[in-house]
């Protein structure tokens, strides 16, 4: 068998990987996916059974004997020309340390690892054990035997003194441990975590390369959990590879089997939803707000009526736009969009109503404009609020007569166009502050539909990032992307300020920074804030005064109504229904029921 050393100096261009196999079908997948090593540990059959690690450290059980099993019907059988070591506690005596090593050998084992390692044996328990001679002597001696018996060993080390003990004790290479594994979601403390890593393994490392240089060295445990963890170590020390068993076992099965459940589960949630919402094509929501605006859609589509859609950038008021055409009488006629606002003022009435040939430099040819496209349809104008004085007299003159004179053109063309349009500026305020024509207003505005910000409707949010990420895996040509359960809980601690958009971004981002078909958004920092307010105001951070001393404060005061109660939930949640639910100690329904109330208690 190929030695530890020469794997890991024909390895310099990667690092070497080391699988802890705990059941078959990780040994056969570790083997088929390239690993350079396979450990069989008897920490692996505890996590298949669903208990942590450190469970092979208790007397559950013979450790030495479960090895044997798990070697024997679950690692070996895949391991092909794969190196495998297996773990071999002292505790047994030589005798019977000798027959498991002769056997092993016999079924084409080729190293011994000290495992379960004392080193993770503290507190009263390890004193017991260390009182008993089981220690860092034994473990050493146990690997001088192993090598005496022809097998190549591995040091499981902790510390530095057992770190010394093994080189002693001649072993051919080292496994270094980092701590426990931890998954860490948060972005500073994997950073301040791979840092005390980094300079752990570093002490580690130059310890072992002054007592044996160029030892082969992996790590293991601690905040490695990603290929870009291991990539960050790499560069920063002089480690020659890693060697895992939850980071490639129990976190990815465990974030697989989650979001498979859930899918399941949403499932028939996610029919009935299409069933209730047949017709609205891509546009997707369940909270309350989108369904009332659902609804609203469902009404005035019938209706020959302008509409304004107002909302902030990112929210979907062109799907709204698209929808309404869908569900109205002109579906079979055009649907026409113009964004008013990336539009020079000097071509707007040309983009607007056409031209003639000629009729201006460069005018080679009669160009139809958007109005005279849409006819028999609909006109459908973003960012209507950019218009400019000019623009807007244009625009006002042709729906009061229906009819369009293309520039350059001497014949006006009746037309019958249904105009939507939509601003991310309240257009009743651009007309009190003198910057939008109140009679262009009224024409436009025979009624408001408003689409409430991704933060007022946090119900939807799990529902789009899951529709985003469908849609990303096709793009990206990658196997289908879940979201971990982390990741959901840090996008609905986010304010989403460009909404849709920005999760959209995030989401791609993730994407394009992680491996494997489960995002986690390691790299994304939440802003904390689920308010009403679009922006971090200057109170954003202040702590929220509980709506009970409210309560309390007015409990003589008659004229407090539930209504108000509920509106200073809402205000002082910053926008978050389901907090201020939850501080009023009533449901979301109820609260919806209070807001709609009279101010009559």
């Amino acid at each position: 068998m190929t030695t530890i050393q020469s794997r890991a100096e024909k390895q310099e261009a990667r690092p070497l990987v080391a699988v802890v196999a705990g059941s078959g079908l990780v040994a056969r997948c570790a083997i088929d996916a390239g690993a350079d090593l396979l450990l069989a540990l008897n920490a692996g059959m505890y996590r298949t059974h669903g208990v942590g690690t450190l469970a092979a450290f208790l007397p559950l059980g013979d450790a030495n004997e479960q090895t044997d099993r798990l070697l024997r019907w679950d690692v070996l059988p895949h391991a092909k020309s794969t190196p495998v070591f297996a773990g071999l506690f002292c505790g047994d005596d030589e005798s019977s340390l000798i027959a498991y090593l002769d056997r092993w050998r016999e079924w084409g084992v080729g190293g011994i690892v000290n495992w379960p390692a004392l080193g993770f044996v503290d507190g009263e328990y390890g004193r017991v054990l260390q009182e008993n001679g089981f220690n860092t002597e034994a473990e050493s001696k146990l690997l001088t035997l192993a090598k005496s018996r022809g097998f190549q060993t591995l040091g499981f080390a902790l510390s530095n003194d057992q770190l010394e003990s093994f080189l002693d004790a001649g072993v051919d290479g080292l496994i270094l441990n980092l701590g426990l594994t931890k998954q860490l979601d948060d972005v500073r403390d994997r950073r301040d975590q791979m840092q005390q890593a980094v300079t752990r393994m570093n002490e580690m490392l130059n310890l072992a390369n002054r007592l044996k240089p160029n030892v082969p060295c992996l790590a293991f445990g601690g905040p490695i959990t990603t290929a870009d963890d291991l990539k960050t170590l790499m560069r920063q020390t002089s480690v020659h590879g890693f060697a895992g068993g939850s980071v490639f076992e129990r976190l990815p099965v465990e974030a697989a089997i989650t979001s498979t459940i859930h899918r399941f589960q949403s499932s028939m949630e996610t029919v009935d939803y299409e069933r209730s919402a047949r017709g609205f094509g891509p546009m997707i929501g369940r909270s309350p707000e989108m369904l009332e605006v659902f609804d609203l859609i469902k009404r005035v589509a019938g209706h020959s009526v302008n509409v304004c859609i107002e909302g902030e950038s990112g929210t979907g008021k062109e799907l709204v736009a698209a929808q309404i055409h869908r569900l109205s009488r002109r579906h079979a006629g055009p649907f026409i969009t113009l964004n008013c606002g990336a539009i020079p003022d000097s071509l707007l009435e040309s983009e607007l109503f056409g031209h003639e040939k000629g009729a201006f430099t460069d005018a080679d040819r009669r160009r139809r404009g958007k109005f005279e496209l849409a006819d028999s349809g609909t006109l459908f104008l973003d960012e209507v609020a950019d218009l400019s004085p000019r623009g807007q007299v244009a625009l006002l003159r042709v729906i009061q007569q229906q009819e369009v004179t293309p520039i350059g053109s001497e014949v006006s063309r009746s037309l019958d166009v249904r105009v939507l349009t939509a601003s991310n500026r309240p257009l009743r305020e651009q007309v009190e502050q003198g910057l939008f024509r109140e009679d262009l207003y009224y024409r436009l505005n025979q009624i408001t539909l408003k689409i409430p910000p991704l933060r007022s409707r946090r119900d939807d949010l799990t529902l789009l990032a899951q529709e985003i990420a469908r849609r990303l895996h096709s793009e990206m040509n990658r196997k289908s992307f879940d979201i971990s359960p982390a990741f959901q809980n840090k996008l609905l601690q986010h304010s989403w300020p460009g909404n849709f958009r920005e999760l959209e971004g995030v989401l791609r981002e993730s994407a394009i920074r992680e491996d494997g078909d489960v995002l986690h958004g390691r790299h994304f920092i939440p802003d904390g804030i689920s308010s009403s307010s679009g922006r971090q105001s200057d109170d954003s951070h202040r702590p929220i005064t509980p709506v009970l001393d409210l309560e309390n404060s007015l409990a003589g005061d008659t004229t407090v109504s539930n209504r108000m109660k509920a509106e200073a939930a809402v205000q002082q949640c910053h926008g978050n229904k389901t907090l201020a639910a939850k501080t009023l100690g009533i449901s979301r329904k109820t609260l919806y029921c209070w807001l709609k109330e009279d101010n009559v208690d």
